[in-house]
């Protein structure tokens, strides 16, 4: 009877702490999100999911598998098909086959929280199986309020499939240890075939779903590599492993779209998975059959690994060629375009610089915590040689690595961070809340249950207090205090901007000769034409297809990023003119974000990145001097080129590609290399001259010289070099709130012809 109420209680709190994870991720943005009787997405990939929920909406379950509004050639759409078809599927049965507009906006939003929320119920059952109830239910309730990535990405209107990644992940691991678990061969089997459904679905939601086979197979290595040291006769991979992998190799020949992005190095992991499987059981088996000294397994293993890796090289070089660039993303250089994707950077490196406070700043105290709790079950796990925690811990490590090698995986090792800190609290629980040892006589129960607190005021009792307060206090307050801020960031669109796009929508020519194109059922081969594109920067591009129904030069998947960096960064109009004309661009949006701009107390800006995906050099727009101050100590001074002031960015979003005449602001610098304590060289200032005009300045430097001279400007408002207008683009819009979020111009260039009736052309305001 108590068993029943217990487990009947630890239901209901399981029903709690998944309420709780919903209203964690949906309370705090509501108003944000729905704003103004419109959905206000939180992130640039929601946009473009929404943009093809919007598609299949219209052809259920037709999913568009390439989209003419990603470009002229209509590229292959990256995004995997899943998540589109799951949340289409329910606003479309929602509106009875025919949902409207509203419908699938609200549901778009609704469906990541719910996953998020959802996902507790797994890693519950992870903990559960793998160490107790307690351990389970604190784990989930961790998960359900810890910031990092996870939370940030099931928040409400994150309308993007990384929150499915991670719920059929744990799906998926949940039902291998339960097949792992089980004694009775078929079942296991059985158990291995239900586990290859939930890898399918993860392969189907993510293109690179091979991370998680890579960790199934790394766990078969290292589990027979054990078993054969232990000379254990049961094999539990091969019985689960085997029929999972071969569910999803089926499941990928019969459902996966041949042309999606990363559809053969997903098809190669698998069956290289079944392959390694399959080899390392054949090989173990073998090897137990000539009674081989222990470690033969693995010296055997290494040599097939080797010789596999370079047998694949040569026989598919350009596979091999595309797995290790994917592999490259896992250590972007600091001067690679990589480095300038903030998801992308390494986890340590998220803020630029090495820092160990950040995994803190961003995970909470369970990082590590975790940490410290991965290296215990190791240890046990290799002296146990349990296969179901080996599994556990070979999934932890792995994420740890990914994550420290890209931040974007923190959705992923939120899940591991939350077993291993609820194992660790449940530990510490259950160390405080043991029952008191027997005793041999009633005189001697009463004076224990007085000394360990199941008399007020005992000593236990205050044991039992003290460590729940702790766990609470050192794990899930903080956790709570920093999710907070995270669980209401707004990261949607400044209404400004929604309303440019709207006008743009509005004001300009629809780019194909169909109409309602934007819904239409796309065919390989027999896609239209834009008739024109808009040259934005990379990361508006698929606002600009949602919102504004245009094709963008350049998009999130980078595509074109390197065009739009030589456009906003040319000095030259006729250069720039010349890249419009190759990708017949016919509007350009320069947006507020880009330029350098004082923000609050700092000067912020996307330009350096625009730089890097240019392949230029960031010397050439601003350098940081050294500078003393009034104490003569040297501190840094950002100073502007006025190549800088000349870019297209610039003088289409800052002076409305209009003229600007110096005044006051034209500084002449003297200065000299210095070397620095740590052997770096720097620029010190040893003169700084302010001239009223230009003209003053460049006298100036006429007659004492240029060299160890510059003219630079301290302002990136305030040229100090006389900036020409544009003469090959006409202003046409800017958003109506100042400053604006955005400024668009038409370009003139013979092509297009006369302008457009009713889009009349206004001066910008500088």
């Amino acid at each position: 009877m108590r068993e029943r109420l217990l487990a009947f209680g630890h239901r209901w709190l399981l029903v709690l702490i998944v309420v709780a994870a919903f209203l964690m991720r949906t309370v705090f943005l509501w108003r944000a999100v729905f704003a103004g009787g419109d959905v206000n997405y939180q992130d640039s990939d929601a946009w473009y999911h929404m943009r093809l929920i919007d598609n299949l909406t219209r052809n259920y379950p037709h999913r568009a598998t390439l989209d003419p509004y990603l470009g002229a050639e209509a590229p292959v759409v990256a995004v995997p098909l899943l998540f589109d078809l799951f949340v289409g599927g329910v606003a479309w049965l929602m509106g009875l086959g025919a949902p409207a507009p509203r419908t699938v906006e609200l549901v778009g939003a609704m469906v990541p929280p719910i996953l998020g929320a959802l996902t507790t119920l797994p890693v519950y059952l992870i903990g559960q199986r793998l160490f107790d109830r307690r351990a389970g239910l604190l784990a989930a309730g961790l998960l359900a309020i810890a910031p990092g990535q996870f939370l940030a990405r099931s928040v409400l209107g994150f309308t993007d499939h990384h929150v499915a990644e991670a719920l059929l992940t744990s799906v998926t691991i949940f039902a291998a240890i339960r097949a792992i678990q089980t004694d009775e061969p078929r079942a296991r089997v059985l158990g291995g075939a239900l586990t290859g459904l939930a890898l399918s679905a993860y392969l189907l939601a993510w293109s690179g779903g091979a991370l998680l086979v890579f960790v199934l197979c790394a766990w078969s290595v290292a589990q027979n590599v054990l078993d054969d040291a232990r000379r254990a006769a049961d094999d539990r991979v091969a019985s689960v492993l085997l029929p999972a992998l071969a569910v999803a190799l089926a499941t990928l020949l019969v459902l996966q779209d041949r042309g999606q992005w990363r559809f053969a190095i997903q098809m190669t992991s698998v069956v290289a998975g079944l392959g390694v499987v399959a080899a390392v059981a054949a090989a173990r088996w073998g090897l137990g059959r000539v009674r081989a000294p222990r470690g033969t397994l693995a010296a055997a293993l290494l040599v097939l690994l080797v010789g596999g890796v370079l047998a694949f090289r040569v026989l598919a070089p350009d596979l091999t060629g595309r797995i290790l660039s994917d592999l490259e993303r896992f250590r972007p250089s600091s001067g690679s375009t990589g480095f300038t994707v903030s998801e992308v950077r390494p986890l340590l490196l998220m803020t630029g610089t090495m820092s160990l406070v950040v995994p803190f700043a961003v995970f909470g105290p369970s990082f590590y915590i975790a940490l410290a709790a991965l290296l215990w079950l190791a240890w046990r796990a290799v002296r146990t040689a349990s296969p179901a925690l080996l599994l556990f811990v070979t999934w932890s490590a792995l994420m740890f690595l990914a994550t420290l090698g890209q931040n974007r995986f923190g959705y992923y090792l939120g899940l591991n961070l939350a077993l291993l800190t609820g194992w660790l609290c449940g530990l510490a629980l259950e160390w405080a809340w043991a029952p008191p040892r027997r005793v041999r006589s009633r005189a001697d129960a009463r004076r224990a249950r007085a000394r360990d607190g199941d008399a007020p005021g005992g000593a236990r009792l205050w044991l039992r207090l003290g460590a729940s307060v702790v766990v609470a206090a050192l794990v899930f307050a903080p956790s709570a205090l920093l999710a907070r801020p995270m669980a209401s960031n707004n990261l949607g669109l400044a209404a400004g901007y929604r309303a440019s796009l709207d006008w743009l929508r509005r004001n300009t020519p629809d780019p194909f000769a169909t109409r309602d194109y934007y819904y239409a059922r796309y065919r390989r081969g027999q896609t239209l034409q834009p008739s024109y594109a808009v040259m934005a920067w990379w990361d508006y591009g698929y606002e600009i297809i949602r919102l504004g129904r245009r094709v963008p030069v350049a998009n999130p998947t980078q595509a074109g990023a390197g065009i739009a960096g030589r456009f906003f960064t040319a000095t030259d109009e006729g250069e720039a003119v010349k890249i419009l004309d190759e990708t017949k661009t016919r509007y350009v949006i320069a947006h507020a974000e880009v330029p350098i701009l004082p923000r609050g107390d700092v000067m912020q800006g996307k330009f350096e990145t625009m730089v890097a995906w240019a392949g230029k050099d960031i010397t050439n727009y601003w350098e940081t001097f050294l500078t003393k101050d009034p104490q003569g100590r040297l501190g840094p001074l950002v100073l502007f080129h006025p190549e800088y002031y000349q870019t297209l960015m610039v003088r289409l979003y800052v002076y409305g590609g209009g003229e600007y005449v110096p005044k006051d602001s034209t500084y002449v610098i003297t200065y000299a290399e210095r070397q620095g304590p740590d052997g770096t060289r720097g620029k010190e200032i040893l003169e700084s001259r302010r001239f009223k005009t230009y003209e003053g300045a460049a006298a100036y430097l006429d007659r004492l010289g240029h060299t160890g001279r510059a003219i630079v400007g301290l302002d990136p408002k305030q040229s100090p070099v006389p900036v020409a207008p544009l003469t090959r683009f006409r202003f046409l819009h800017e958003s109506p709130i100042s400053p604006p979020a955005v400024r668009i111009f038409e370009y003139v260039g013979p092509r297009h012809g006369p302008k457009l009736p009713g889009v009349r052309s206004v001066p910008a305001k500088p």
